[in-house]
Protein backbone atom coordinates (compact mmCIF):
# COMPACT_ATOMS: atom_id res chain seq x y z
CA UNK A 1 0.00 0.00 0.00
CA UNK A 2 1.38 3.54 -0.84
CA UNK A 3 1.25 5.62 2.27
CA UNK A 4 1.66 9.67 1.40
CA UNK A 5 3.19 11.33 4.64
CA UNK A 6 2.09 15.49 4.57
CA UNK A 7 4.62 17.54 6.57
CA UNK A 8 2.68 20.26 8.22
CA UNK A 9 4.99 23.50 9.20
CA UNK A 10 3.82 24.71 12.52
CA UNK A 11 2.20 27.69 12.27
CA UNK A 12 4.46 30.74 13.44
CA UNK A 13 3.48 33.41 16.36
CA UNK A 14 1.84 35.75 13.86
CA UNK A 15 0.05 33.50 11.95
CA UNK A 16 -1.43 31.57 15.66
CA UNK A 17 -2.16 35.44 16.37
CA UNK A 18 -4.12 36.26 12.75
CA UNK A 19 -6.46 32.69 13.25
CA UNK A 20 -7.05 34.13 17.28
CA UNK A 21 -8.06 37.30 15.80
CA UNK A 22 -11.10 36.11 12.98
CA UNK A 23 -12.75 34.48 15.76
CA UNK A 24 -12.16 36.38 19.02
CA UNK A 25 -15.38 38.58 18.20
CA UNK A 26 -17.30 35.21 18.14
CA UNK A 27 -19.30 34.09 20.89
CA UNK A 28 -21.82 31.74 21.45
CA UNK A 29 -25.39 31.67 22.82
CA UNK A 30 -28.48 29.36 23.92
CA UNK A 31 -31.13 32.38 22.93
CA UNK A 32 -32.54 32.39 26.22
CA UNK A 33 -33.96 28.83 25.43
CA UNK A 34 -32.12 26.82 28.28
CA UNK A 35 -31.58 23.96 26.09
CA UNK A 36 -27.67 22.15 25.92
CA UNK A 37 -28.00 23.73 21.69
CA UNK A 38 -25.18 26.60 21.49
CA UNK A 39 -25.57 29.42 18.08
CA UNK A 40 -22.65 31.34 17.44
CA UNK A 41 -22.71 35.21 16.80
CA UNK A 42 -20.28 38.52 16.69
CA UNK A 43 -19.72 40.43 18.81
CA UNK A 44 -20.02 44.33 16.90
CA UNK A 45 -17.92 47.57 18.40
CA UNK A 46 -21.15 50.04 18.82
CA UNK A 47 -19.68 52.01 15.47
CA UNK A 48 -20.49 48.58 13.61
CA UNK A 49 -23.93 47.34 15.41
CA UNK A 50 -25.23 51.12 13.98
CA UNK A 51 -24.19 50.36 10.26
CA UNK A 52 -25.42 46.48 10.55
CA UNK A 53 -29.00 47.30 12.14
CA UNK A 54 -29.52 50.46 9.77
CA UNK A 55 -28.37 48.09 7.26
CA UNK A 56 -30.79 45.29 7.96
CA UNK A 57 -33.45 47.90 9.12
CA UNK A 58 -33.56 50.06 5.68
CA UNK A 59 -34.89 53.32 7.44
CA UNK A 60 -37.16 55.50 5.65
CA UNK A 61 -38.17 59.34 6.01
CA UNK A 62 -41.23 60.59 4.52
CA UNK A 63 -42.08 63.90 5.60
CA UNK A 64 -42.43 63.60 9.41
CA UNK A 65 -42.74 59.86 8.98
CA UNK A 66 -39.96 57.65 9.88
CA UNK A 67 -40.01 53.92 9.02
CA UNK A 68 -37.91 50.71 10.06
CA UNK A 69 -38.37 47.29 9.29
CA UNK A 70 -36.22 44.40 10.52
CA UNK A 71 -36.23 40.48 10.11
CA UNK A 72 -32.29 39.66 10.80
CA UNK A 73 -32.46 35.78 9.99
CA UNK A 74 -31.01 35.47 6.51
CA UNK A 75 -32.52 32.04 5.23
CA UNK A 76 -35.13 32.56 2.39
CA UNK A 77 -37.84 30.69 3.43
CA UNK A 78 -38.18 33.02 6.42
CA UNK A 79 -37.65 36.74 4.85
CA UNK A 80 -39.85 39.26 6.11
CA UNK A 81 -43.47 38.93 5.51
CA UNK A 82 -44.26 42.71 6.47
CA UNK A 83 -44.87 45.50 4.37
CA UNK A 84 -45.29 49.11 5.42
CA UNK A 85 -46.37 52.58 2.80
CA UNK A 86 -45.59 56.19 4.28
CA UNK A 87 -47.00 58.28 1.80
CA UNK A 88 -48.65 62.14 0.82
CA UNK A 89 -51.44 62.59 -1.03
CA UNK A 90 -52.59 65.60 -3.02
CA UNK A 91 -56.20 65.52 -2.81
CA UNK A 92 -58.91 67.69 -2.69
CA UNK A 93 -58.68 70.35 0.14
CA UNK A 94 -55.12 69.48 0.57
CA UNK A 95 -52.13 66.81 1.28
CA UNK A 96 -53.30 63.79 3.53
CA UNK A 97 -50.99 61.41 5.08
CA UNK A 98 -51.08 57.66 4.38
CA UNK A 99 -49.34 55.44 6.49
CA UNK A 100 -49.85 51.54 6.79
CA UNK A 101 -48.27 48.31 8.22
CA UNK A 102 -49.24 44.66 7.34
CA UNK A 103 -48.09 41.99 8.31
CA UNK A 104 -49.04 38.58 6.08
CA UNK A 105 -48.62 34.84 6.77
CA UNK A 106 -49.29 31.85 4.79
CA UNK A 107 -47.30 33.32 1.60
CA UNK A 108 -46.73 36.57 0.27
CA UNK A 109 -48.64 37.01 -2.36
CA UNK A 110 -51.52 38.53 -0.22
CA UNK A 111 -49.68 40.75 1.94
CA UNK A 112 -47.47 41.72 -1.56
CA UNK A 113 -51.28 42.45 -3.64
CA UNK A 114 -52.75 44.12 -0.82
CA UNK A 115 -50.40 46.44 0.33
CA UNK A 116 -49.58 47.82 -3.05
CA UNK A 117 -53.24 47.95 -4.04
CA UNK A 118 -54.52 49.20 -1.15
CA UNK A 119 -53.24 52.77 -0.95
CA UNK A 120 -54.12 53.93 -4.90
CA UNK A 121 -58.03 52.47 -4.42
CA UNK A 122 -58.17 54.35 -1.26
CA UNK A 123 -56.91 57.38 -2.65
CA UNK A 124 -59.11 57.56 -6.07
CA UNK A 125 -61.97 56.77 -3.09
CA UNK A 126 -61.34 58.76 -0.86
CA UNK A 127 -60.98 61.86 -3.77
CA UNK A 128 -64.44 60.85 -5.29
CA UNK A 129 -65.74 61.51 -1.68
CA UNK A 130 -64.30 64.72 -0.97
CA UNK A 131 -65.55 66.25 -4.16
CA UNK A 132 -69.19 65.15 -3.07
CA UNK A 133 -68.89 67.01 -0.33
CA UNK A 134 -70.85 70.53 -0.66
CA UNK A 135 -68.27 72.24 1.61
CA UNK A 136 -64.21 71.30 2.06
CA UNK A 137 -64.28 73.24 5.42
CA UNK A 138 -66.61 70.89 7.41
CA UNK A 139 -64.65 67.87 6.90
CA UNK A 140 -67.27 64.93 7.54
CA UNK A 141 -65.56 62.28 9.46
CA UNK A 142 -67.87 59.52 9.39
CA UNK A 143 -67.36 59.90 5.40
CA UNK A 144 -63.43 59.49 6.02
CA UNK A 145 -64.69 56.24 8.39
CA UNK A 146 -66.77 54.98 5.44
CA UNK A 147 -64.29 55.13 3.12
CA UNK A 148 -61.40 53.29 4.70
CA UNK A 149 -64.04 50.58 5.53
CA UNK A 150 -65.20 50.08 2.40
CA UNK A 151 -61.98 49.90 0.46
CA UNK A 152 -60.69 47.25 3.04
CA UNK A 153 -63.87 45.27 2.50
CA UNK A 154 -64.04 45.51 -1.65
CA UNK A 155 -60.36 44.23 -1.69
CA UNK A 156 -61.38 41.46 0.84
CA UNK A 157 -63.89 40.30 -1.20
CA UNK A 158 -62.37 40.85 -4.92
CA UNK A 159 -59.73 38.32 -3.55
CA UNK A 160 -62.63 35.86 -2.62
CA UNK A 161 -64.55 36.65 -6.33
CA UNK A 162 -61.52 36.43 -8.12
CA UNK A 163 -60.57 32.67 -6.79
CA UNK A 164 -64.12 31.90 -6.62
CA UNK A 165 -64.38 32.47 -10.62
CA UNK A 166 -61.52 29.93 -11.12
CA UNK A 167 -64.32 27.05 -10.93
CA UNK A 168 -66.56 26.23 -13.34
CA UNK A 169 -69.54 26.14 -10.70
CA UNK A 170 -69.95 26.83 -6.95
CA UNK A 171 -72.32 23.90 -5.90
CA UNK A 172 -69.98 22.00 -3.39
CA UNK A 173 -70.81 18.70 -5.10
CA UNK A 174 -70.76 19.44 -8.09
CA UNK A 175 -67.07 21.04 -7.42
CA UNK A 176 -66.25 17.85 -5.89
CA UNK A 177 -67.02 15.79 -9.04
CA UNK A 178 -64.41 16.85 -11.07
CA UNK A 179 -61.22 15.15 -12.20
CA UNK A 180 -58.27 15.64 -10.39
CA UNK A 181 -56.57 16.48 -13.33
CA UNK A 182 -59.00 19.22 -14.45
CA UNK A 183 -58.31 21.01 -10.64
CA UNK A 184 -55.20 20.67 -11.21
CA UNK A 185 -55.19 22.84 -14.66
CA UNK A 186 -57.21 25.27 -13.03
CA UNK A 187 -54.87 26.18 -10.07
CA UNK A 188 -52.05 26.06 -12.51
CA UNK A 189 -49.66 28.69 -13.63
CA UNK A 190 -47.43 30.03 -16.32
CA UNK A 191 -44.46 32.22 -15.91
CA UNK A 192 -45.58 36.08 -15.84
CA UNK A 193 -49.51 35.26 -15.94
CA UNK A 194 -50.80 37.71 -13.96
CA UNK A 195 -54.42 36.23 -14.07
CA UNK A 196 -53.66 32.44 -13.53
CA UNK A 197 -55.72 30.30 -11.02
CA UNK A 198 -52.40 29.66 -9.20
CA UNK A 199 -52.04 33.45 -8.36
CA UNK A 200 -55.55 33.84 -7.70
CA UNK A 201 -55.97 30.93 -5.08
CA UNK A 202 -52.07 32.43 -3.53
CA UNK A 203 -53.59 35.55 -3.30
CA UNK A 204 -57.00 34.20 -1.66
CA UNK A 205 -55.46 31.29 0.42
CA UNK A 206 -53.01 33.49 1.83
CA UNK A 207 -53.64 36.54 4.68
CA UNK A 208 -52.30 39.71 5.91
CA UNK A 209 -53.45 42.61 8.53
CA UNK A 210 -53.55 45.66 7.79
CA UNK A 211 -53.48 48.72 10.38
CA UNK A 212 -53.85 52.00 7.95
CA UNK A 213 -53.46 55.50 9.30
CA UNK A 214 -55.13 58.91 7.57
CA UNK A 215 -54.22 62.49 8.94
CA UNK A 216 -56.39 65.69 7.18
CA UNK A 217 -54.09 68.27 5.37
CA UNK A 218 -54.33 70.54 8.82
CA UNK A 219 -53.64 67.76 11.22
CA UNK A 220 -56.85 68.31 12.75
CA UNK A 221 -57.74 64.58 12.30
CA UNK A 222 -56.62 61.12 12.26
CA UNK A 223 -58.03 58.17 11.24
CA UNK A 224 -57.18 54.77 12.10
CA UNK A 225 -58.31 51.43 11.22
CA UNK A 226 -57.73 48.15 11.84
CA UNK A 227 -57.98 44.48 10.56
CA UNK A 228 -55.63 41.80 12.50
CA UNK A 229 -53.00 42.45 15.30
CA UNK A 230 -50.88 44.76 14.33
CA UNK A 231 -50.68 48.10 17.46
CA UNK A 232 -51.43 52.22 16.95
CA UNK A 233 -49.90 53.64 19.92
CA UNK A 234 -50.72 57.32 20.19
CA UNK A 235 -48.32 59.42 22.41
CA UNK A 236 -48.25 63.01 24.00
CA UNK A 237 -46.67 65.12 26.38
CA UNK A 238 -48.10 66.37 29.06
CA UNK A 239 -48.23 69.73 30.04
CA UNK A 240 -45.83 68.70 33.20
CA UNK A 241 -43.19 67.50 30.45
CA UNK A 242 -44.09 63.76 30.69
CA UNK A 243 -44.85 61.46 28.20
CA UNK A 244 -47.58 59.25 27.72
CA UNK A 245 -48.95 56.43 25.42
CA UNK A 246 -52.45 54.86 24.77
CA UNK A 247 -53.09 52.33 22.77
CA UNK A 248 -55.97 53.12 20.41
CA UNK A 249 -56.89 49.92 18.38
CA UNK A 250 -58.69 46.82 19.67
CA UNK A 251 -56.79 43.68 18.92
CA UNK A 252 -57.68 41.12 16.90
CA UNK A 253 -56.64 37.92 18.10
CA UNK A 254 -56.40 34.94 20.39
CA UNK A 255 -54.88 36.76 23.14
CA UNK A 256 -58.41 39.39 23.32
CA UNK A 257 -61.20 37.40 25.08
CA UNK A 258 -63.80 39.36 23.40
CA UNK A 259 -62.82 38.49 19.90
CA UNK A 260 -62.53 34.67 21.10
CA UNK A 261 -66.41 34.90 22.57
CA UNK A 262 -67.35 36.55 19.50
CA UNK A 263 -66.41 33.74 17.49
CA UNK A 264 -67.53 31.15 19.61
CA UNK A 265 -70.75 32.70 19.79
CA UNK A 266 -71.03 33.20 15.81
CA UNK A 267 -70.47 29.21 16.23
CA UNK A 268 -71.82 27.61 19.13
CA UNK A 269 -71.91 23.78 18.47
CA UNK A 270 -68.32 23.69 17.41
CA UNK A 271 -65.68 23.81 20.25
CA UNK A 272 -62.42 23.51 17.59
CA UNK A 273 -63.69 26.64 16.42
CA UNK A 274 -61.55 28.56 18.47
CA UNK A 275 -59.35 25.45 19.41
CA UNK A 276 -55.76 26.46 21.31
CA UNK A 277 -56.58 30.18 21.30
CA UNK A 278 -56.46 30.14 17.61
CA UNK A 279 -59.27 29.79 14.57
CA UNK A 280 -59.71 26.74 13.82
CA UNK A 281 -56.63 25.90 16.08
CA UNK A 282 -54.72 27.16 12.72
CA UNK A 283 -54.85 31.17 12.01
CA UNK A 284 -53.37 33.67 15.61
CA UNK A 285 -55.19 36.65 14.11
CA UNK A 286 -59.15 36.47 14.46
CA UNK A 287 -59.70 39.05 11.37
CA UNK A 288 -57.65 39.30 8.40
CA UNK A 289 -57.73 40.12 4.66
CA UNK A 290 -57.35 36.56 2.36
CA UNK A 291 -57.27 33.46 4.14
CA UNK A 292 -60.33 32.14 1.49
CA UNK A 293 -60.54 28.85 3.46
CA UNK A 294 -61.42 30.36 6.65
CA UNK A 295 -64.56 32.10 5.16
CA UNK A 296 -65.91 29.37 2.23
CA UNK A 297 -66.97 26.25 1.98
CA UNK A 298 -64.82 23.07 3.35
CA UNK A 299 -64.85 22.43 -0.51
CA UNK A 300 -62.43 24.67 -1.75
CA UNK A 301 -60.00 24.13 1.23
CA UNK A 302 -60.21 20.62 -0.04
CA UNK A 303 -59.62 21.32 -3.82
CA UNK A 304 -56.74 23.87 -3.26
CA UNK A 305 -54.96 22.26 -0.23
CA UNK A 306 -54.46 19.11 -2.75
CA UNK A 307 -54.01 20.19 -5.96
CA UNK A 308 -52.01 23.80 -5.62
CA UNK A 309 -48.43 23.18 -6.15
CA UNK A 310 -47.01 26.03 -4.05
CA UNK A 311 -43.87 26.08 -1.81
CA UNK A 312 -45.58 27.56 0.85
CA UNK A 313 -48.62 25.10 1.13
CA UNK A 314 -48.00 21.59 2.96
CA UNK A 315 -51.24 19.51 2.31
CA UNK A 316 -50.23 17.21 5.11
CA UNK A 317 -50.10 20.49 7.85
CA UNK A 318 -53.39 21.88 6.35
CA UNK A 319 -55.92 19.09 5.44
CA UNK A 320 -56.12 17.96 9.24
CA UNK A 321 -57.98 21.41 10.02
CA UNK A 322 -60.82 20.70 7.15
CA UNK A 323 -62.79 18.72 9.39
CA UNK A 324 -63.52 21.18 11.48
CA UNK A 325 -64.85 23.87 7.99
CA UNK A 326 -68.34 23.28 8.93
CA UNK A 327 -70.43 26.58 9.37
CA UNK A 328 -68.28 29.22 7.65
CA UNK A 329 -67.12 31.96 7.95
CA UNK A 330 -64.95 31.62 10.41
CA UNK A 331 -62.86 34.61 9.92
CA UNK A 332 -63.87 38.15 9.65
CA UNK A 333 -62.38 40.97 7.74
CA UNK A 334 -64.70 43.94 9.32
CA UNK A 335 -62.09 46.60 10.17
CA UNK A 336 -62.50 48.32 13.26
CA UNK A 337 -62.10 52.05 12.09
CA UNK A 338 -61.09 55.15 14.88
CA UNK A 339 -61.34 58.76 14.03
CA UNK A 340 -59.31 60.83 16.74
CA UNK A 341 -59.57 64.90 17.16
CA UNK A 342 -56.52 66.70 17.18
CA UNK A 343 -57.12 70.03 17.95
CA UNK A 344 -60.18 71.03 20.10
CA UNK A 345 -61.25 67.25 21.05
CA UNK A 346 -64.45 66.74 23.00
CA UNK A 347 -66.00 63.64 22.20
CA UNK A 348 -66.35 60.86 24.42
CA UNK A 349 -66.85 58.48 21.75
CA UNK A 350 -64.45 55.00 21.80
CA UNK A 351 -61.23 55.40 20.32
CA UNK A 352 -61.32 59.39 20.69
CA UNK A 353 -58.08 60.69 22.61
CA UNK A 354 -59.15 64.38 23.54
CA UNK A 355 -55.43 66.92 23.72
CA UNK A 356 -54.47 70.04 23.01
CA UNK A 357 -52.83 71.03 19.98
CA UNK A 358 -50.05 72.79 21.63
CA UNK A 359 -48.88 69.64 22.77
CA UNK A 360 -46.42 67.75 20.44
CA UNK A 361 -48.24 64.17 19.33
CA UNK A 362 -46.83 61.20 17.96
CA UNK A 363 -48.44 58.02 16.43
CA UNK A 364 -46.70 54.52 16.37
CA UNK A 365 -48.06 51.83 13.96
CA UNK A 366 -46.25 48.40 14.23
CA UNK A 367 -46.61 44.65 13.70
CA UNK A 368 -47.06 42.23 16.40
CA UNK A 369 -43.62 41.70 16.19
CA UNK A 370 -42.49 44.97 18.15
CA UNK A 371 -45.24 43.90 21.01
CA UNK A 372 -43.83 40.18 20.91
CA UNK A 373 -40.39 41.28 22.06
CA UNK A 374 -41.81 42.82 25.25
CA UNK A 375 -43.53 40.07 26.57
CA UNK A 376 -44.82 40.06 29.64
CA UNK A 377 -45.40 43.97 29.83
CA UNK A 378 -49.11 45.09 29.82
CA UNK A 379 -50.37 47.05 26.68
CA UNK A 380 -50.38 50.20 29.19
CA UNK A 381 -47.15 49.56 30.44
CA UNK A 382 -45.63 48.81 26.80
CA UNK A 383 -46.99 51.99 24.79
CA UNK A 384 -45.74 53.96 27.84
CA UNK A 385 -42.76 52.41 27.22
CA UNK A 386 -42.60 53.17 23.58
CA UNK A 387 -43.55 56.64 23.92
CA UNK A 388 -41.11 57.45 26.36
CA UNK A 389 -37.86 55.99 24.25
CA UNK A 390 -39.37 58.20 21.13
CA UNK A 391 -39.86 60.96 23.74
CA UNK A 392 -36.43 61.24 24.79
CA UNK A 393 -35.09 61.21 21.33
CA UNK A 394 -37.32 64.06 20.82
CA UNK A 395 -36.36 66.08 23.89
CA UNK A 396 -32.62 65.65 22.85
CA UNK A 397 -33.10 67.59 19.78
CA UNK A 398 -33.73 70.73 21.56
CA UNK A 399 -30.59 70.24 23.69
CA UNK A 400 -27.82 72.62 22.70
CA UNK A 401 -24.39 70.42 21.96
CA UNK A 402 -21.94 68.41 19.31
CA UNK A 403 -25.34 66.29 17.77
CA UNK A 404 -27.24 69.27 17.35
CA UNK A 405 -29.08 69.05 14.31
CA UNK A 406 -29.07 65.38 13.77
CA UNK A 407 -32.10 63.98 13.64
CA UNK A 408 -32.28 60.19 14.52
CA UNK A 409 -34.88 57.97 12.50
CA UNK A 410 -37.53 57.80 15.00
CA UNK A 411 -38.64 54.19 13.85
CA UNK A 412 -35.38 53.17 14.29
CA UNK A 413 -34.34 54.40 17.57
CA UNK A 414 -37.53 52.32 18.75
CA UNK A 415 -36.22 49.56 17.60
CA UNK A 416 -32.94 49.35 18.36
CA UNK A 417 -34.46 49.94 22.13
CA UNK A 418 -36.67 47.04 21.74
CA UNK A 419 -33.80 44.36 21.05
CA UNK A 420 -31.63 45.10 23.20
CA UNK A 421 -30.99 49.32 23.97
CA UNK A 422 -27.30 50.01 25.05
CA UNK A 423 -26.86 46.83 25.24
CA UNK A 424 -24.19 46.10 22.96
CA UNK A 425 -23.43 42.51 23.20
CA UNK A 426 -27.35 41.67 23.30
CA UNK A 427 -28.33 43.85 19.87
CA UNK A 428 -25.22 42.42 18.18
CA UNK A 429 -26.32 38.89 19.08
CA UNK A 430 -29.91 39.37 17.72
CA UNK A 431 -28.27 41.02 14.98
CA UNK A 432 -25.70 38.42 13.81
CA UNK A 433 -26.58 35.27 15.45
CA UNK A 434 -26.37 32.16 12.99
CA UNK A 435 -29.51 30.21 13.25
CA UNK A 436 -31.46 28.52 10.21
CA UNK A 437 -34.78 29.50 11.96
CA UNK A 438 -36.43 32.61 12.71
CA UNK A 439 -35.12 33.85 16.46
CA UNK A 440 -37.70 37.03 16.13
CA UNK A 441 -40.93 37.73 14.85
CA UNK A 442 -40.86 39.81 11.49
CA UNK A 443 -40.83 43.47 13.00
CA UNK A 444 -41.72 46.72 11.18
CA UNK A 445 -42.43 50.24 13.16
CA UNK A 446 -43.90 53.60 11.76
CA UNK A 447 -43.46 56.72 13.67
CA UNK A 448 -45.47 60.17 12.62
CA UNK A 449 -45.08 62.72 14.20
CA UNK A 450 -48.38 64.81 14.61
CA UNK A 451 -47.33 68.27 15.53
Amino acid sequence: MDLRVIDLTPASESQLQRAFDEVRDFATTDMDRGGPERWTYRMLPELAVQEELRRLACPQTVGKADAATLQPCRTWHYRSQDRHKVEQWGLPGGTWTYTAVFDGHMNHHTVDHISAALGPYLQDSLAAALRSEHSQSRLSSTLVSDTIRSSLAHLDSTLISDFLNVFPSSEPEELRRLEHSRVKQLLSTTPADRTSGHLKAARAFGGTTALVALVDPTESHLWIANVGDCVAVLGQKDTAGNWRGTVVNSIHNGSNPGELERIRTEHPDEPDCTWNNRVLGFLAPTRAIGDAWLKLPAVYAELTFSHLDADWLTAEVMEPHIPRIRTPPYLSSKPDVYHIPLKNADSGDRGQVSGHAAQPRILILCSDGLSDLYEGYSFQDMADEWVQTIGRELDSRSIPGPGAGHHANLALTLLREAIGGSDTQLVSRNLTVEMEERWMDDTTIVVLQLS
